[in-house]
C-alpha cells in the first residue's frame, strides 16, 4: 500500500479511536463518578482540576492507543 494511503488509513483509526476516547472520558457521567470517588476520600476538586485530570487521563490513554493503532499497521 502506497505511504499516502497508510497515512491516511491511520489518521482515520486514530481519529476514529479519539473521538471514542474522549466521548468516555469526557462524559458527565464519568466527571460526576470521579467527583464522588475523590470526595469520598476526602480529596475536594474544583471543575478546573477535574477537567485537568480527565485531560491527562485523555493523553495518557490516547497515546497508547496511537501506538496500538501504529503497532498494528
Amino acid at each position: 500500500m502506497p505511504k499516502s494511503n497508510v497515512l491516511t488509513e491511520n489518521a482515520f483509526q486514530i481519529a476514529l479511536v479519539g473521538a471514542i476516547l474522549f466521548l468516555v472520558i469526557a462524559h458527565p457521567i464519568l466527571f460526576n463518578l470521579v467527583d464522588s470517588l475523590f470526595s469520598a476520600v476526602g480529596i475536594q476538586l474544583n471543575d478546573t482540576l477535574l477537567t485537568i485530570l480527565h485531560s491527562l487521563v485523555f493523553a495518557v490513554a490516547l497515546f497508547y492507543s496511537i501506538k496500538l493503532v501504529v503497532m498494528l499497521d
